[in-house]
């Protein structure tokens, strides 16, 4: 494979959206459905069962990633950035809204 320390990094960025992406869509249906939180629950805690699912996840994409990638640059990095930003404080304020509205509304 071709060394390319943008590739491995960029994969690592989306690799960690896609977790939060993933992390926020958990928490909030398995919240919602409880046979995903029993699913969760049958071999550890469903918090510690969240956190194998998107170590797995996280893995899957960089290394995906990193092997379909071809090229990148370090202006694909700083966009990557960004929306790592964003994704991170919108999945926060997500989860805040939907926990807020499930304590107020039961």
């Amino acid at each position: 494979m071709n060394s390319n320390p943008s590739k491995f990094i960029n994969g690592v960025i989306i690799g960690a959206i896609s977790t939060v992406i993933f992390i926020v869509i958990l928490t909030i249906v398995g919240d919602l459905y409880a046979p995903l939180t029993a699913l969760l629950k049958e071999h550890y805690h469903h918090w510690v069962a969240k956190g194998i699912w998107a170590t797995v996840l996280f893995i899957i994409v960089v290394f995906g990633y990193y092997v379909v990638k071809k090229v990148d640059t370090s202006d694909t990095t700083i966009r990557f950035v960004r929306v790592l930003g964003w994704a991170l404080l919108l999945g926060a304020l997500i989860l805040f809204l939907f926990f807020a509205y499930e304590f107020f509304a039961h």
